[in-house]
């Protein structure tokens, strides 16, 4: 039976919503998941200054009307990707929500509402909140999206190397015909949020971004300074791991900007280096914990650090200029690949099978992942219907870990 998915995501920019449509044949660890579209539907101005400029420490309350805003870019991203394939709400399975893992977006924004009007405003219903439950199991919630991604990625005849360009870097190999417990995988480093982080605080809030890496390729590699990072205790502690939400944050930054001013360094200097710092941290860590790097064949890049062309040269170059390739290539959307693997983790829950990957995240076992908001009657009952036929024999939603 063939199922159609809609998975939702907020990339690392908090810019607005991805929504891919995912056409799922098969049942959980036997699901075999195409991405026939997606689209990213922007958040108004208003929404994005406030997601994006807050800091840790600052008492945060969303508006009204900017939840309402962000619920809104949700559904119009699951409106807007159903007409791009053709479909009516009506012939879908089911939507899932990825949250951000931002640490301000987490708690600025209380998401299980804005699920609720998605599920209102299209009548799916809605699974949301997969990390919360790997958590309780005692693991750190990251990569959350493995079990997903080996679905997604799996090829029997050749490995396949995620290199994911997001809030951190995470890397995720999936070996050629592997089972999903040979999947190996882990928050490398910094990534987008230490970029964004430098340039607004290094123009004191009147950029958000460093678009393409265009400051940042103005700048030279401070040596020392790169030496020195490094050398940070994330950077070498053994996998499994994931990056604390202050590893590289107020004071990494404190102490980037008091050493740039000591070396007489600005700017650009400061945005190269952290991005030779996420370059080198990726290279570094396939190097150090994944086999080695000639049998990866092509590295598959996603997130939204594929539109850094700066990043991009210097990823290219820790492993090769030719190998790393924009995961489109292989039919799943380089900027989508959350909003997919939200889909597959919301497909697995309804299946009985768990979606979360314990030897990666810490966690004590596998675990069904996520909350359900119920959409309308009609697909309720038949989300519902689906669920009590699948686990009937509940035991085996242990067995995807």
């Amino acid at each position: 039976m063939s199922r159609l998915l809609i998975g939702l995501s907020v990339g690392s920019g908090l810019e607005g919503v991805d929504a891919a449509a995912v056409q799922a044949t098969g049942i959980g660890t036997e699901l075999t998941p195409k991405v026939p579209a997606s689209v990213r539907v922007a958040f108004p101005l208003t929404v994005r200054d406030f997601l994006r400029t807050a800091r840790p420490g600052t008492p945060l309350a969303v508006s009204p009307d900017a939840l309402r805003n962000i619920a809104e870019t949700a559904v119009h991203s699951v409106r807007h990707v159903l007409t791009r394939i053709g479909v009516s709400a009506r012939d879908t399975f089911v939507a899932a929500f990825l949250e951000p893992a931002h640490p301000i977006a987490e708690v600025a924004v209380p998401w299980p509402e804005v699920t609720d009007r998605i599920a209102e405003q299209t009548g799916l219903t809605v699974v949301h909140a997969f990390r919360q439950r790997d958590r309780a199991a005692g693991g750190s919630g990251h990569p959350i999206t493995a079990v997903a991604d080996y679905l997604l990625f799996r090829d029997p005849n050749a490995p396949r190397l995620l290199v994911h360009l997001g809030a951190v870097t995470t890397l995720l190999l999936v070996p050629a015909g592997s089972k999903v417990s040979g999947v190996v995988g882990f928050e490398a480093g910094p990534g987008n949020q230490l970029l964004d982080a430098l340039i607004f605080h290094g123009t004191r809030g009147k950029e958000l971004a460093d678009p393409g890496g265009k400051k940042a390729v103005q700048g030279k590699c401070v040596e020392p300074l790169l030496k020195r990072w490094l050398d940070h205790p994330h950077l070498t502690r053994t996998p499994p791991k994931s990056v604390h939400p202050e590893a590289f944050g107020r004071s990494f930054l404190l102490d980037a900007f008091e050493t740039a001013r000591q070396l007489g360094a600005g700017l650009p200097d400061l945005l190269c280096t952290a991005t030779h710092l996420a370059a080198r941290t990726i290279g570094h860590a396939a190097r150090t914990w994944l086999p080695p790097v000639p049998t990866f064949g092509k590295i598959l890049a996603t997130g939204g650090g594929v539109r850094n062309g700066f990043l991009w040269q210097l990823v290219s170059q820790q492993f090769g200029t030719d190998t790393v390739v924009r995961s489109d290539e292989v039919g799943i959307p380089a900027q989508a690949r959350n909003a997919a693997a939200a889909a597959v983790l919301a497909a697995l829950t309804c299946d009985g099978v768990a979606g979360n990957l314990s030897v990666l995240t810490g966690a004590t076992g596998g675990r069904l992942l996520g909350h359900l908001t119920p959409g309308d009657g009609r697909n309720w009952a038949k989300v519902a219907a689906w669920i009590a036929d699948q686990t009937g024999e509940y035991p085996r939603a242990t067995r995807a870990a």
